[in-house]
C-alpha cells in the first residue's frame, strides 16, 4: 500500500509541474477536467442530500472561466450565479421537504470546489515567473505537510489534534507538517526573484495553518456520509478530491495573502 501510494504520488508531483510549468492552455484544460471530477466526487459522496448538481457543474465551469478570462471580480459574480441556478431548480422542483438542505449542500460543493480551483488560476495568472511559484508553492507545500505530518504523526504523535473529525491527526504530526511546508516553500521561492525569504516564509505558513484546516474540511463532510474516500481514482490517495482538499483551501488563502498583504497584481 504504501509502495502504491509513492509511486503514484511521484507520478503525481512529475505531472504537476509539467502542467504548472506549462501554463497556458495546458495548465487551464487540466485544471478545469480536475476541478469537474472533484466536483462529480463532491455530488456523488453526498448523494443522499440529492444536491441540484446541474446547477452546481454550471455555475463552476463559468467562474473557472472568469478566473483564467476575466478578474477576481468575476469570480465573486458567479457566486451569486450560483445562488441564482441553485434557487431556480429548488424553485422547479417545488417546495417539497428537504429542498433547503438540497440547494446548501449543491452551493456547499459549487463554492468549495470552483472557488478553489478559481484562484488556483487566478494565482497562476501573476505576472512573470511568479505564478508559477506560487502555485508550485501551494501544491509541493500542501503535500510536503501531509507527508512530514503523516511520519511525525507516525513516529511521534501522542497528543489527537482533532480525534471527533480525524483520530489519526495529532499535534505533533502538525508541526512536523508546519515544518516540512515551510522548508519546501522557502526552497521554491529561491528559484524566483520575485519572492523574497521573509515572503516565502509567510506564504509557507499561510499554506501550513490553513491546509490542515482544508483536510479537516473534508474529513468532517466524509464522517457526516459516512465514507472513507472521496473516490478511487488515485490509488494509494482515494479520489481527487482526497487529494486536492488541502490545496483548495490554501489557493484562496495564499492568492489573497500575495494580492492583498504582499500587494502583487494580475496583469491588466
Amino acid at each position: 500500500m504504501l509502495r502504491t501510494r509513492v509511486i503514484v504520488g511521484a507520478l503525481l508531483g512529475v505531472g504537476a509541474v509539467l502542467v504548472i510549468v506549462a501554463g497556458r492552455w495546458v495548465y487551464f484544460a487540466v485544471m478545469l477536467l480536475v476541478a469537474i471530477v472533484a466536483l462529480n466526487e463532491f455530488f456523488r459522496i453526498t448523494r443522499s442530500y440529492h444536491p441540484f448538481a446541474l446547477a452546481g457543474y454550471v455555475s463552476m465551469l463559468v467562474m473557472l472561466w472568469c478566473a483564467w478570462f476575466r478578474s477576481p471580480l468575476g469570480v465573486l459574480a458567479c457566486v451569486g450565479l450560483a445562488v441564482l441556478l441553485t434557487f431556480i431548480m429548488g424553485a422547479w422542483s417545488g417546495p417539497k421537504p428537504g429542498v433547503t438542505a438540497r440547494m446548501a449542500i449543491t452551493l456547499l460543493g459549487t463554492l468549495y470546489v470552483g472557488l478553489g480551483f478559481s484562484h488556483l488560476l487566478l494565482m497562476r495568472r501573476l505576472p512573470g515567473d511568479l505564478g508559477m511559484a506560487l502555485v508550485l508553492a501551494v501544491v509541493f507545500g500542501t503535500w510536503a505537510g501531509d507527508t512530514f505530518a503523516y511520519f511525525v504523526g507516525k513516529f511521534f504523535g501522542t497528543t489527537p489534534m482533532a480525534p471527533r473529525l480525524s483520530p489519526k491527526k495529532t499535534w505533533e504530526g502538525f508541526a512536523g507538517g508546519v515544518l516540512g511546508t515551510v522548508l519546501v516553500v522557502v526552497l521554491i521561492g529561491l528559484f524566483t526573484t520575485q519572492l523574497t525569504p521573509s515572503q516565502s516564509l509567510l506564504i509557507g505558513l499561510t499554506i501550513a495553518v490553513v491546509g490542515p484546516l482544508g483536510d479537516l474540511f473534508e474529513s468532517l463532510v466524509k464522517r457526516d456520509v459516512d465514507v472513507k474516500d472521496a473516490g478511487h481514482m488515485l490509488p494509494g490517495h482515494g479520489g481527487v478530491l482526497d487529494r486536492f482538499d488541502a490545496l483548495l483551501f490554501c489557493a484562496v488563502a495564499v492568492f489573497y495573502v500575495a494580492t492583498g498583504l504582499l500587494n502583487f497584481t494580475l496583469p491588466g
